[in-house]
């Protein structure tokens, strides 16, 4: 009976973190058009923080990276060598993050809303004269209580994060 219920409570754990990494739809600042959205191609992507944002090198290295295998899992072929003669005519896109605070396990174990985990940041893409062409803020967050609080981590949530950035550049 004991297995049952220990069994039970994992699986429960593991279907309610998934929701830490499902995506959550951009806010539109500024649009690109549909053509601009089907014609996008993207030298470069760096990100930057907001005064205040405490985040290391590491933590940016590993979220470009995210995004940029979220991109080309969701849209093949939208990056580009920027080395290549191709990239002059192609865009970067900017993440600034706003927000980004890992929260506290604990917290999250002993209540829901306790201890959130925040992955915030407006997003730029520039075409190659540096102009925005379109301008988003994605927010994403986890405040889930209990083993599924204390077992997720703010890597898990960069997962959803880089799923929402994605959701930016997606050709229907």
């Amino acid at each position: 009976m004991k297995i049952t219920h220990f069994a039970g409570t994992v699986v429960l754990a593991l279907l309610l973190g998934a929701c830490a990494t499902s995506s959550t739809k951009p806010t539109v600042l500024q649009a690109m058009s549909a053509e601009q959205v089907q014609t996008l191609k993207l030298k470069t992507i760096t990100a930057t923080a907001a005064p205040g944002v405490v985040m290391t090198a590491s933590d940016f290295e590993r979220i470009v990276m995210k995004v940029k295998n979220e991109l080309s899992a969701t849209t093949p072929g939208i990056l580009i060598d920027p080395t290549s003669p191709e990239a002059a005519a192609a865009s970067e896109m900017k993440l600034n993050f706003t927000q980004y605070d890992a929260g506290s396990a604990f917290a999250r174990a002993m209540l829901i809303g306790l201890g959130q985990i925040h992955v915030d940041a407006d997003i730029q893409i520039l075409d190659p004269s540096g102009a925005t062409t379109g301008k988003y803020q994605v927010s994403k967050d986890f405040a889930l209580g209990g083993v599924a609080g204390a077992s997720t981590s703010i890597q898990d949530v960069e997962d959803g994060f880089a799923k929402s950035v994605a959701e930016i550049v997606k050709k229907n």
